[in-house]
């Protein structure tokens, strides 16, 4: 074998689990005489530059995985359009004429909520409200639906140039209904309290005297008639005459009784139970009535989203048709790079880590390791989901001129800052071991090699002289 035995004809780089080290094996065996090494060899010129080394992936960038935005009610009016981006505080839709607005939250509402009432949801909805600069009170837990919560709610909807939810023709029908029946309710509670008040009062004046004048009489009687003589007796014979006393005595029995029939004390239990009846019933009125007075909203009117801007995917409601299920689709409105990786790949990657984003127009952006998922299985399919890295970048603004385009990622592991590099096919294999590259002229300078780039090599002379602008011979 001559000394400039074997040559540089192929380089493979492989990123090994241990630390992504770039390999490279030359193999194939090539002869070239001096005068083709002189006349027809190509060439390529020795250069001073820098190189770096690593895991170098293939991405793309996007905005995530699209997720579902459901809830409002009636026939929606006005829709979004796809790629459009969103702001809390300002509205997603409108649905009849009304708007949607989106709101800041992790917990979405359930229910119509309206004054005097409490939970999460009305704490998420304050919570929400105050985040936007609004007054919508102090963020106390169970705190209930009041006047300041319905007074920011107004004023959110007077901002973005929108009625008010309590000027709603249904809000103000339903209005006009609850103070009715308010009303309606005030005047039985008065009726039953004066029901109360006649029980509790005993029987009128004039019944008593009556009571009492008959007892009197009864009583006279009954003396006259223990004073008859026998001459009277003999002209009043017979039972029921003024000298029957038995009769007499029967007579003030039941004048007496009637009386104290009239001086036992009242029982209002029934006209008490009539007043407690109308009470509650005046409660409920009253609730209904505050809470029609007060601006109340729900799914129908509020969408709460757990971002501060959104950016809209894909419509998925239609104009015209009932709001029901999922009306759009969303994404962060950020756009990162991501890529799968192999398990080697996997623990290379590392959050925080700085990698380096190719695009395609050639502009490379610095990027920051954000997220490294592990394998996961899809649950449908069983089928098995490789880890994920995912990349922030900076630079929005570059990103979007290139839209949604692969990219190259790279993780620098090492970097050769101001050194000399050849092709790799410019690297001659020595037969006693070590590599050189030959000169035009046939010199061969011998080399030692550092690190790998793509098709180029860094080189450091070991024997011989070997500068920039250099020729070297290629395979």
């Amino acid at each position: 074998m001559s000394k400039k035995g074997w040559i540089a004809a192929a380089v493979t780089v492989a990123v090994l689990a241990t630390g992504a080290v770039v390999a490279i094996w030359w193999g194939v065996s090539h002869n070239k005489s001096n005068d083709r090494r002189q006349t027809e060899a190509p060439t390529a010129v020795v250069q001073r530059t820098s190189l770096v080394a690593g895991l170098q992936l293939r991405g793309t960038l996007g905005y995530g995985e699209a997720q579902e935005l459901a809830g409002a009610s009636g026939v929606i009016t006005k829709l979004p359009e796809p790629g459009s981006t969103h702001r809390v505080g300002e509205p997603l839709l409108e649905v009849e004429g009304n708007p949607v607005f989106l709101l800041p939250g992790d917990v979405p509402l359930w229910r119509d909520l309206a004054a005097g009432m409490s939970g999460i949801d009305v704490d998420t909805l304050r919570a929400a409200l105050n985040q936007l600069g609004y007054d919508a009170g102090p963020p106390t837990a169970a705190r209930p639906y009041d006047e300041t919560l319905a007074a920011a709610i107004d004023k959110l909807y007077a901002d973005a140039a929108y009625p008010a939810p309590s000027t709603r023709p249904d809000a103000v029908a339903a209005r006009e209904e609850a103070n009715a029946a308010l009303t309606e309710a005030n005047q039985s509670v008065a009726a039953a309290q004066q029901a109360l008040r006649m029980a509790r009062q005993g029987p009128p004046a004039r019944d008593l005297a009556a009571a009492e004048a008959e007892v009197s009489a009864a009583n006279r009687a009954l003396s006259a008639a223990r004073a008859c003589t026998a001459q009277d007796k003999a002209e009043n014979p017979g039972p029921g005459g003024l000298c029957d006393v038995a009769a007499a005595q029967d007579t003030l029995k039941v004048a007496q009784a009637g009386l104290a029939d009239l001086n036992k004390p009242a029982d209002s239990s029934a006209e008490q139970a009539g007043v407690s009846a109308a009470q509650a019933a005046q409660r409920a009125a009253q609730l209904k009535a505050d809470q029609a007075a007060l601006s109340a909203v729900g799914p129908k009117d509020l969408l709460i989203v757990p971002t501060e801007e959104m950016r809209v995917d894909q419509v998925l409601a239609t104009l015209g048709q009932p709001a029901t299920g999922p009306l759009v689709t969303w994404t962060s409105t950020t756009v990162f790079a991501q890529a799968d990786l192999t398990e080697a790949q996997r623990r290379v990657m590392v959050t925080g880590a700085q990698v380096e984003v190719l695009l395609p127009d050639g502009v490379v952006l610095a990027g920051t390791v954000a997220d490294v998922s592990q394998p996961t299985t899809n649950p449908e399919t069983g089928e098995l989901l490789p880890a994920r890295a995912r990349i922030d970048i900076e630079d929005q603004a570059a990103l979007a001129e290139n839209g949604i385009t692969a990219v190259t990622i790279t993780l620098v592991q090492d970097a050769a800052e101001d050194t000399l590099v050849v092709p790799v096919t410019a690297l001659l294999a020595l037969s006693e071991g070590g590599y050189a590259v030959e000169l035009v002229d046939g010199t061969l300078v011998g080399v030692d090699i550092g690190l790998i780039q793509d098709t180029l090599v860094e080189v450091i002379p070991t024997y011989g002289q070997l500068k920039e602008g250099d020729e070297v011979v290629i395979a």
